[in-house]
């Protein structure tokens, strides 16, 4: 074999090479992000607290991160609570008996929208549809989201040491932007970390959470009952669309 003939065979085996391991990343990071989704889909009950900073963008510039405090709590197939207080939040949403339930605590007025199925899965989808609600954390709650999950790249970065706890990191890129995910390495993969880059709006505005999980919570039906403090007032709810 020629010199040149040499350097051509070995060119090509590190392509292959390449190619071998890109794709064995991409299988590796989709089957971590799946199996992770399957694992929040398998529980019956779970809470989370999650700290979320968004990005106030105005002309690709950063004007200000606003920051809010989440707690949700999830007792499968139909009740779900929703608690979000910040600086430009203070409200509960409660899912129970087919009641959609949303309260704002700064005006003391809430609307409620009777939905046609009582499922968590079908409430949120009935209810970002119509009222074009946007929810980041809704990932974490659908019991089918690693069925629904769509990405036209993803990236394994391989492990990662957080707090004396150990990571997945992975990130993957759809419609709406590119999301890095840090997943808890082990047998109950659960979200820690999320970071969302907006790509759809200039300057590439970024929403990041940190998550405290309670995958077996001391929940009652209380949690998810809806009762209007007093002197609240009762609002219509327009639909987006």
């Amino acid at each position: 074999m020629t010199f040149q003939k040499k350097i051509l065979c070995i060119a090509g085996m590190g392509l292959v090479l390449n190619s071998t391991l890109l794709i064995a990343a991409e299988q590796s990071a989709t089957s971590i992000l799946k199996h992770a989704y399957q694992y929040i889909g398998s529980l019956d009950k779970y809470a989370f607290s999650a700290v979320v900073i968004n990005d106030d963008m105005k002309d690709g510039k950063l004007l200000k991160q606003y920051k809010k405090h989440v707690s949700v709590k999830v007792d499968r197939p139909d009740d779900l609570r929703v608690d979000i207080k910040g600086e430009t939040k203070d409200r509960s949403t409660y899912l129970h008996d087919g009641i959609f339930t949303m309260i704002d605590h700064r005006f003391n007025y809430y609307g409620q929208i009777k939905l046609p199925k009582k499922s968590i899965n079908a409430a949120l989808d009935y209810i970002f549809n119509k009222y074009g609600i946007k929810a980041p954390l809704a990932a974490l709650i659908y019991s089918d989201m690693n069925k629904r999950t769509k990405f036209t790249k993803i990236t394994y970065f391989g492990k990662r040491t957080i707090k004396g706890a150990e990571y997945d990191y992975i990130a993957f890129r759809n419609k709406g932007g590119v999301i890095h995910a840090w997943i808890t390495h082990g047998e109950k993969p659960l979200v820690k970390y999320f970071t969302i880059i907006d790509t759809t709006v200039k300057g590439n505005p970024r929403t990041t959470a940190s998550i405290n999980w309670d995958t077996d919570p001391k929940l009652s039906e209380k949690d998810f009952i809806f009762t209007a403090p007093k002197g609240a007032s009762k609002i219509s709810v327009e639909s987006a669309n």
